[in-house]
C-alpha cells in the first residue's frame, strides 16, 4: 500500500504554529527554534505566546543556575518570552521568582491578558502591592488565581474597579499560615463590596467566618469553595486555552438567587 508524505515546508504557517507548539515553549527556546531558518521563523510567531507558564524557567533556576548565568539570565529569558506574544498573550502562570518585576513587565505589554495565576513566596509584600498596580492594566481579565501568604483589599478593590469582566478568583493560602490566624472577615467583605460580577470563588486555606461568608454570598456567586483545609496545587493544572467558551451569564433569572456551595473533602 502505498503511504504519501507532505513536505514541511508545504504546510500552512498556522498549522505549523500549531504543531511546534505542542512541544512546550521551554524547548522552544532551548532547541527547536535553531533547527532551521523556517523553525525559528515560525517559533517567533507571537500567536505562539498567547499563553505562556514560566513555571519550568523556576525550575531551569534550581537545578541549572550556573548554565543560565543565574538569577539576571533567567530574568531576561522571561522578558524574551513576554516581547514574543506581541501583545497577543491571554494567560500567564508566573511562579514565585522576581514576580513583580515580571508581573509590572507584562502589564506594561499585555492588555489583552484574561487569565493570571501567581505564586508569591513568603512574606514577599512587593509582589502583593504590584499586584494592586497590574490589575489596572488588566482590563480585560476574567480569571485570576493567586497563591501566597496573604491577599490585601486594596488588590481586590483594584480588581473590581479595573477588571469589570473578572468571572474567578481564586487564592490559595498555605495551611502553616492559616492554622495560627486570627478569623480574616475583611477579604469576604471587600469581595462583596467590590467583585460584583464575581460568578466563581475559591478560598482555599483561609480564615473566614459566617460573617465574611455573608458578605460574599449576598453576591451573584455561582460556586464557591469554602477554606476547609484543603490545599490544592494549581502548578500541575492545564493552563487552559485562549479558545476556552465563556460561561453564559444569561441564565434564568430564577436561578440568580441560589448560591451553589460545593465544599471540598
Amino acid at each position: 500500500m502505498m503511504s504519501s508524505t507532505t513536505n514541511w515546508f508545504d504546510l500552512p504557517p498556522e498549522l505549523k504554529v500549531n504543531i511546534l507548539s505542542r512541544i512546550g515553549h521551554f524547548e522552544i527556546l532551548e532547541s527547536a527554534q535553531y533547527v532551521c531558518s523556517d523553525w525559528y521563523k515560525v517559533c517567533k510567531d507571537p500567536s505562539m505566546w498567547k499563553v505562556i507558564n514560566l513555571f519550568r524557567l523556576r525550575e531551569t533556576f534550581y537545578l541549572s543556575e550556573v548554565s543560565y548565568g543565574g538569577l539576571p539570565g533567567i530574568w531576561k529569558i522571561c522578558k524574551n518570552v513576554v516581547d514574543r506574544s506581541g501583545g497577543q498573550l491571554v494567560d500567564i502562570r508566573i511562579p514565585d521568582l522576581r514576580t513583580d518585576e515580571i508581573l509590572m513587565y507584562v502589564a506594561d505589554r499585555a492588555s489583552q491578558l484574561k487569565r493570571l495565576y501567581m505564586r508569591v513566596g513568603r512574606s514577599d509584600d512587593s509582589s502583593i502591592k504590584t499586584l494592586h498596580k497590574a490589575l489596572k492594566k488588566f482590563p480585560l481579565l476574567e480569571e485570576l488565581k493567586v497563591d501566597c501568604e496573604y491577599l490585601t483589599n486594596e488588590a481586590i478593590e483594584s480588581a473590581g474597579r479595573y477588571c469589570p469582566l473578572l468571572k474567578t478568583l481564586s487564592f490559595f493560602q498555605e495551611r502553616e499560615f492559616s492554622s495560627f490566624l486570627k478569623v480574616n472577615d475583611e477579604i469576604g467583605v471587600a469581595i462583596g463590596e467590590n467583585l460584583h460580577e464575581l460568578r466563581h470563588l475559591k478560598l482555599i486555606n483561609n480564615t473566614i467566618s459566617n460573617i465574611g461568608l455573608k458578605a460574599i454570598l449576598d453576591e451573584q456567586i455561582r460556586h464557591l469553595t469554602l477554606p476547609d483545609f484543603h490545599y490544592e496545587d494549581d502548578e500541575n493544572e492545564d493552563s487552559g486555552s485562549e479558545n476556552d467558551e465563556d460561561e453564559d451569564d444569561n441564565e434564568d433569572s430564577e436561578d440568580e438567587d441560589e448560591d451553589e456551595v460545593d465544599n471540598e473533602d
